[in-house]
């Protein structure tokens, strides 16, 4: 039985052709797979459409601009269309703008948004939006199914498919997982580190690069990931002082090599937009914005900023401390200001932060703490329900005609979609998985492996509150896209401890 099983989990492994059994069994691998990834699907079906965001909007163009230029489009006919667009987005501006002399350039490109990931989005929604769905699923069936196989080797399709049929149904994993962003990359990174780092023994050669790929592209598809992923490195350092937590080396090494190299493609991105138009890509001044809000950038503005230099001292005195309104509302500092003024409030950005942050650390500490609180109990799905604004506001700007009918009849833009009581559900089941998650560590032996999956997963949602709640605005999408760890989590240790029991 269990080389069954064991033959049974070889997808992905080397198997002879010759052999009808490993055939078989490979097939029935990538059929469980497949199944776990229908299953993320049927929330987008019931829908109607898969899920979309105001910020879909930007990664599409973002793609298209790269697509573009691969397809050798002048750089001269992309700044044209760029700088003469007037599409403005409700949550940030995504139009490129010309740039200044200090910045070398006649071109700024917009940063916030990743052309790697927008490339993903710019081809599927040319083709179909509902396969970028399947694709993010797939990817997700895929992880759980090589971790599964690490806690329950003797069988793993149980646990796979509670797992699956429990996630699609009262977490939120269907929904990012179907969702036009990249937020479902977060929770894939520590799948990924502990299978490079624990079960890499394990993995077959092209399973390794799958992980690796995964690793890298989270860390390329959103600066938050990079984050997110950097405490995650620290803190397997730290668990390496203990010797029934200590990651391999050779699965350390690999996966600082992925990180590595996720974040030379944000770098090499930076630096082709700056051969190509001049200039070096425009963020968003979202630190600047986060310390209004806290306190520390705004009384560094009413109180001593002249001394300092920064642009953002025209910006006194401050209309609000709201960081909304100093982003997006019409009359905000950085919305209304000019295009040089806007670069100059970007590059200076974390300077701005770093400098208010240490001229009044108890006020940035308190505020960092109270943030990062709020965030780690923020995970519902509320922030769906902002559907019928994105169809009206941004769906526009980049759906063919067909895509935004069907966008628009879909039960989260009439309204018909119970975002609310699932978000209940939600909450109600995160509980119960975190309470069942303390009591099986608590009180039953638990292999090697599976504690570091735990520590990982624990640390995931520790490490991206704090990331989040610090750097943004503390909002239900940023935990919910990795709150899902835990039902799966709690729900392979049940029978993790179930098959220990039962080999005993």
């Amino acid at each position: 039985m269990k080389n069954e099983a064991s033959s049974v989990a070889s997808i992905g492994v080397g198997v002879s052709p010759q052999s009808d059994t490993a055939n078989m069994t490979t097939l029935k691998a990538l059929m469980l797979v497949v199944t776990f990834a229908v299953m993320q699907m049927l929330p987008a079906a019931i829908n109607g459409f898969p899920f979309v965001f105001f910020d879909t909007e930007g990664y599409h163009k973002a793609g298209e601009a790269v697509v573009q230029t691969i397809a050798g489009k002048p750089a001269e006919e992309l700044i044209a269309e760029n700088t003469g667009s007037q599409a403005q987005s409700a949550n940030e501006e995504t139009t490129a703008q010309p740039g200044n002399s200090e910045n070398g350039g006649k071109f700024a490109v917009p940063m916030s948004r990743s052309p790697y990931y927008g490339i993903f989005v710019y081809v599927f929604f040319g083709v179909q939006p509902y396969l970028l769905a399947f694709f993010q699923s797939l990817i997700v069936g895929y992880a759980a199914w090589l971790t599964v196989r690490q806690l329950c080797p003797v069988d793993p399709v149980k646990p796979y498919l509670a797992a699956g049929a429990i996630c699609a149904l009262a977490t939120p994993l269907p929904y990012f997982s179907t969702y036009t962003m990249p937020d479902i990359f977060a929770a894939l990174a520590p799948i990924c580190l502990f299978l490079l780092c624990y079960g890499r023994r394990n993995l077959s050669v092209l399973q390794q690069v799958f992980c690796w790929v995964t690793l890298a592209a989270a860390a390329a598809f959103h600066n938050s990931h990079i984050l997110v992923i950097f405490g995650l490195l620290t803190i397997l350092l730290f668990m390496s002082i203990w010797p029934r937590l200590r990651p391999t080396f050779s699965g350390l090494l690999v996966s600082c090599s992925a990180f590595g190299a996720g974040v030379f493609a944000v770098f090499l991105f930076a630096y082709v937009a700056f051969t190509m138009f001049g200039s070096w890509p425009q963020s968003i001044p979202f630190l600047t914005a986060r310390g209004i809000e806290d306190g520390p950038v705004a009384e560094l503005i009413d109180n001593d900023c002249e001394q300092h230099g920064f642009t953002i001292c025209g910006a006194a005195p401050l209309q609000s401390r709201d960081s909304q309104h100093f982003l997006w509302h019409p009359d905000g500092f950085f919305r209304s200001s000019d295009p040089d003024t806007k670069l100059q409030l970007s590059n200076e950005d974390a300077s701005v932060f770093l400098t208010a942050a240490l001229e009044y650390p108890g006020m940035q500490i308190a505020a960092s703490l109270k943030n990062s609180a709020e965030q780690f109990g923020l995970f519902g799905l509320y922030e769906f329900e902002t559907a019928k604004r994105v169809f009206l506001e941004q769906a526009p700007l980049f759906m063919s005609e067909v895509d935004l009918k069907n966008y628009g009849d879909s039960k989260a833009v009439t309204g018909a979609y119970p975002f609310v009581a699932l978000s209940t559900l939600i909450y109600v089941i995160a509980a119960f998985s975190l309470m069942t998650v303390f009591y099986i560590y608590a009180s039953r032996p638990v292999s090697d492996a599976a504690l570091a999956l735990g520590i990982l997963i624990l640390a995931t949602l520790v490490v991206n509150a704090v990331v989040c709640g610090v750097l943004s605005d503390p909002h239900h999408r940023y935990q919910a896209r990795v709150v899902w760890l835990l039902p799966l989590l709690a729900t392979y240790l049940v029978f993790h401890i179930n098959q220990r029991r039962a080999g005993s």
